[in-house]
């Protein structure tokens, strides 16, 4: 049965979405919106967990994000936002975070914004942001007085660097590494560590993205998610308290991935605002039930064809007259 909201109100709906294919968070938003438009008043948000995509989402929605070798860089009005572009190392436990320091030491150099975003979610370093301190050692009094803040995969807000648990344990024993080297590594993160910030080398977090949080966390800054980063700089809170659905999209929705951190962000927060969540997705590959368990009332597949924003407002449209009653 489709919901009426009360007093006779227009529904409100919340499209809060990320990237599908290789359309912007916004844009899918905005194709989104476009199909519940005559049912419904509608606000659009752009949510990205990492990449390109993030760095469009927190500075400047529909246009261009600085591509340099090695990574990116967005600007806006006192927030600068640096991502490096991965490079497998030929040794996974050996993997240096100085590139990334060069390039946020050349963001830097236009001057310290209020806030500077290192997104972490592409990392392969393994050296707990060695690299990236030392690259960043003529201009670390700057950016003591600005706010840091890292960003790293959703799952690992709570890693580990050092021990048993720590990153270099986790990551060899998935790789098959021999014990001996892993103990080895494991020392040197610890001396390292134990040297530049004693305070932040056993921190929740710190083991994050191959040790890079631990780097964020000796700068004095805090580390989030990508999607509740984006979901914060939105007031995504406040929107829910007035919204009768939220619709997001995502590239897959399946079991495995649960449709990515911004799906998981959304339906956790909808949960509180006890506000029903609808995912669209080129590929929906898990049952009603699985769905419910993730907080997702419903996910429909969308069909991208020759045109992908007309296919996702063609689907928002088809969802948006099954979902509500005109009053």
């Amino acid at each position: 049965m489709s919901p009426v909201p009360p007093g006779g109100r227009r529904a409100r709906v919340l499209i809060a979405s990320g990237p599908v294919s290789d359309i912007s968070p916004r844009q899918v938003a905005i194709a989104l919106a476009e199909g519940f438009a005559d049912q419904a008043d509608v606000a659009v948000i752009g949510l990205a967990e990492g990449g390109p995509a993030l760095a469009h989402a927190l500075t400047d929605p529909d246009g261009e994000v600085e591509v340099l070798r090695g990574g990116r860089v967005g600007r806006a009005t006192d927030l600068l936002v640096v991502g490096a572009t991965p490079e497998p190392p030929l040794d996974p436990l050996a993997g240096s975070s100085a590139g990334l320091g060069r390039l946020l030491a050349y963001a830097l150099q236009s001057g310290v914004p209020g806030r500077v975003v290192i997104d972490l979610t592409d990392s392969d370093s393994h050296d707990a942001g060695q690299g990236l301190l030392s690259e960043l050692a003529d201009v670390r009094a700057q950016i003591r007085d600005c706010e840091v803040i890292g960003v790293v995969p959703g799952g690992q807000e709570r890693d580990h660097l050092l021990g048993l648990r720590g990153v270099t344990s986790r990551r060899g024993r998935a790789l098959g590494v021999p014990a001996e080297r892993m103990l080895a590594v494991d020392a040197a993160l610890e001396s390292f560590a134990l040297g530049e910030a004693p305070q932040h080398a056993r921190a929740e977090g710190a083991g994050a993205a191959g040790g890079l949080g631990f780097a964020v966390l000796a700068l004095g800054g805090r580390l989030t998610t990508g999607a509740a980063l984006c979901a914060e700089e939105a007031r995504l809170d406040r929107t829910l308290g007035s919204a009768d659905l939220v619709v997001t999209g995502c590239d897959s929705f399946d079991f495995g991935s649960r449709g990515g951190d911004v799906v998981t962000e959304l339906a956790r927060r909808c949960e509180s605002f006890e506000v029903p969540l609808v995912v669209v997705s080129p590929v929906v590959d898990i049952s009603g039930r699985e769905m419910r368990t993730l907080g997702v009332e419903s996910g429909h597949p969308v069909d991208l064809g020759s045109d992908p924003r007309e296919g996702l407002t063609r689907t928002a449209r088809r969802i948006a007259q099954g979902w509500f009653v005109r009053w």
